[in-house]
């Protein structure tokens, strides 16, 4: 018995030590079967200890990569594979291979298992239904699109609300703040005025649990990645263990008040309009009993708090620093008020759908700040999924499971495309002295600006081609609406310079301790 139990240890022990030297070796070693001939970006000498270096670099050190690879490769038209330490190599497309890439099929080339990597999804999103059906994406394209106009005032009313709990109406001294976590309440309270309504969107514990459940998301993902495949089933609910309690404890909230509108519910309840009762109008419209549980509700509603607050937390925490460090910030904010004041002046003072959509200059400023401080590094990347792999139009083959597309910051940040790149110019995308200022410079886009939720091969901050964000409009109404609150509503304090922003595998965010301070205008309060 006692040999049979040493037996059964030294198996195991040899098990591990195998597939942890397999994982080893693969993750930093390994050519992952690309073309010979591809060059490695950090590792150009071709040897394995170099790429497990670079490896090692891209875990803090990808901007430094995927510009160094840009300059020497993309910008001579020739491909090269990115080393990234979570979820493994990618070969970076020229710009000149950006339309074949987008033309593939999805049976070739798949955008979604890039995003269900990037996540981890498959640990992260609490339910497998989460991971590989479409009820998200079809709420968000049919309902929440399709309703940004009818529920714009309560959008404002929230923003009002949350803006006065955040910056405060101090219109004498100022107030110092920290940039991304009053960005993080203030976008948590007005997404919830529309995910789950009032009053359940100023319920101070709920939106704290929120708010930390999309903060953990990414950053559980890239460490669930470098788990090795046999221990992920093991470790992945450890490393999730903070994000699951936040769940569990918003679900003390949330549980009854989808069982309320799934049993019998009133005319009233009928009347929501907010995610739980799209997903339950969803779940008949597709004939679906299982799309309508409680538990599957719920975790969706959890996922969604994630994809609607981190994301436009870092870009308005990245813009408010961009504002605060812009030397022409009187004179921008001067701009942006005189044009909203006189499309609101035509409406009668209504914020509407179409008055909100000519407010070019507010679309400006964001895009602006978007090109240059994008949350996501990658622009469109797609895996390959054909079992025979794909060719390039270069010639080289990739295997099936091979990472392949185009990353978006160099893009942003390339003088030839955007002249004075490294400089933040908030009216760039507008009418300029009659010189019509584009993100393309193959595209006419018609009106006196370009629509912050328009992509294109040289502005990829929501993606590009069909699979670009699909909530993006939702965000841009926000993001919009919250420029021209601030714009109206307070003067910031210049800094002296913009901090810069954080790098983390191919992420990048503000500094979290990054401070402001602003004073409310005389006459708003």
């Amino acid at each position: 018995m006692h040999l049979s139990s040493a037996l059964v240890v030294a198996l195991l022990v040899a098990f591990l030590v195998t597939s942890t030297s397999r994982y080893i070796y693969t993750r930093y070693f390994s050519r992952r079967a690309l073309p010979s001939n591809l060059p490695w970006v950090g590792a150009e000498d071709g040897s394995c200890f170099s790429r497990a270096r670079a490896t090692l670099r891209s875990f803090w050190h990808t901007r430094e990569l995927v510009f160094e690879g840009y300059e020497k490769y993309s910008k001579k038209g020739l491909p090269f594979v990115l080393p990234n330490i979570t979820t493994g190599p990618e070969v970076i497309l020229p710009m000149s291979q950006m339309e074949w890439l987008l033309k593939q099929k999805e049976t070739v080339l798949d955008q979604n298992e890039v995003n269900r990597s990037f996540l981890q999804a498959d640990y992260t999103m609490l339910h497998p239904k989460v991971v590989t059906d479409t009820v998200h994406e079809d709420v968000i394209r049919k309902e929440l699109t399709k309703m940004l106009g009818d529920y714009t005032a309560d959008v404002i009313d929230e923003i009002d609300y949350a803006f006065r709990k955040n910056w405060g109406v101090d219109t004498k001294e100022w107030t110092e703040i920290t940039s991304y976590y009053s960005m993080l309440d203030i976008i948590a309270r007005i997404s919830n005025r529309v995910i789950v309504g009032f009053p359940l969107c100023r319920n101070e514990e709920y939106l704290s649990h929120a708010k930390q459940f999309a903060r953990w998301v990414v950053v559980e993902a890239a460490f669930i990645a470098m788990v090795p495949k046999t221990l992920k089933g093991i470790l992945a609910p450890l490393i999730r263990i903070l994000d699951v309690n936040y769940f569990r404890q918003n679900s003390k909230v949330v549980v009854p008040l989808i069982k309320k509108r799934l049993s019998s519910p009133s005319i009233e309840e009928k009347k929501k309009n907010d995610y739980i009762q799209w997903s339950i109008d969803h779940s008949y419209d597709r004939k679906d009993r299982s799309l309508r549980t409680v538990d599957i509700i719920n975790k969706r509603l959890s996922v969604i708090q994630f994809a609607v607050i981190q994301s436009s937390t870092i870009t308005l925490a990245n813009l408010a620093l961009d504002l605060a460090s812009y030397p022409e910030l009187p004179s921008m904010f001067s701009h942006i008020r005189f044009e909203v004041l006189n499309e609101l002046q035509t409406t009668g003072g209504e914020w509407t759908k179409e008055a909100l959509a000519r407010m070019v200059s507010l679309d400006s400023v964001l895009r602006e700040s978007m090109r240059m401080w994008g949350f996501v590094s990658r622009g469109v990347m797609k895996e390959v999924v054909a079992k025979k792999g794909v060719t390039l139009p270069s010639g080289h083959h990739l295997p099936r499971g091979t990472k392949v597309g185009v990353h978006a910051s160099p893009v942003h940040r390339d003088d030839d495309i955007y002249p004075d790149a490294l400089e933040f110019k908030p009216f760039r995308f507008c009418l300029n002295g009659g010189l019509r200022m584009v993100d393309d410079y193959s595209e006419k886009v018609g009106g006196n600006g370009i629509p912050l939720v328009t992509t294109s091969s040289n502005f990829m901050a929501f993606s590009h081609g069909r699979h670009a964000c699909p909530g993006r409009f939702f965000a841009a109404q926000q993001l919009k609406l919250v420029l021209a609150y601030i714009a109206l509503n307070y003067d910031i304090k210049p800094i002296p310079f913009r901090p810069t922003n954080l790098w983390f595998v191919n992420t990048q965010g503000p500094p979290l301790d990054s401070k402001i301070s602003v004073r409310r205008r005389e006459g708003t309060v």
